[in-house]
């Protein structure tokens, strides 16, 4: 079932059995084509994506039930998963220009998750942003579609509405996903991203891919 972690970017490419791919040749291939964009895992419980930017992996965010795991633990979780169920694999493009926000909120924190919008109380939301100084974004989303809005300081600063490749400055109220009586919101907290702690997730560094692909493996077949 498909969760939705990010809105749908451009599709590239579907694979209905993530059993017939193999995902570090896949990943490495991004490298040579400057790839910008992400790849969605889905699972009957689990979901995962990798981001890219510029062919490099820059934020892997794995999600199990309510728990959401980031970095490079959240890689070999998703290794796992990939070992250990047959999952469907959704190749999105996005302009490179909105892939760090997209690295920001996979390494955010979650200060409210599955909340209805139809109760959302609007003003005292936007003041609370306001206060707060809020850094991050507010994730809206369906059973079919999910939208992103970005804030920083406070104040919003672009959109990802569902299709999308890169970062709108309007939403199209008339077609907006909150007019579906089962649309829910997360409020997700995120901070800059330090570059060492871009790096630590860079091909070009410390992963080695098959490595950690077999290093999992194992732990389901020996």
């Amino acid at each position: 079932m498909c969760r939705l972690i990010l809105p749908r970017g451009i599709v590239v490419k579907q694979f209905d059995d993530s059993k017939r791919v193999k995902i570090p040749q896949m990943f490495e291939r991004f490298t040579p084509n400057r790839f910008n964009g992400y790849v969605q895992f889905d699972f009957d419980v689990d979901a995962g994506v990798v981001c890219f930017q510029n062919g490099y992996i820059v934020a892997v965010l794995f999600e199990h039930g309510a728990t959401r795991i980031c970095g490079n633990e959240a890689l070999l979780e998703l290794f796992r998963a990939l070992h250990r169920d047959a999952g469907v694999i959704k190749v999105y493009r996005v302009e490179s220009e909105l892939v760090p926000f997209l690295e920001r909120m996979c390494h955010g924190l979650l200060e409210a998750r599955g909340q209805l919008v139809r109760y959302l109380d609007t003003e005292r939301l936007l003041t609370y942003l306001e206060h707060e100084q809020f850094d991050g974004c507010i994730r809206v989303y369906t059973s079919t579609e999910a939208d992103l809005l970005f804030y920083r300081g406070g104040c919003a600063v672009g959109f990802f509405p569902d299709g999308a490749s890169s970062l709108q400055d309007h939403l199209d109220i008339a077609h907006s996903l909150a007019r579906d009586p089962g649309c829910r919101y997360d409020l997700i907290r995120t901070a800059e991203i330090a570059q060492d702690a871009v790096t630590s997730l860079n091909l070009k560094y410390d992963i080695n891919l098959e490595k950690e692909w077999l290093m999992t493996w194992r732990e389901f077949n020996m």
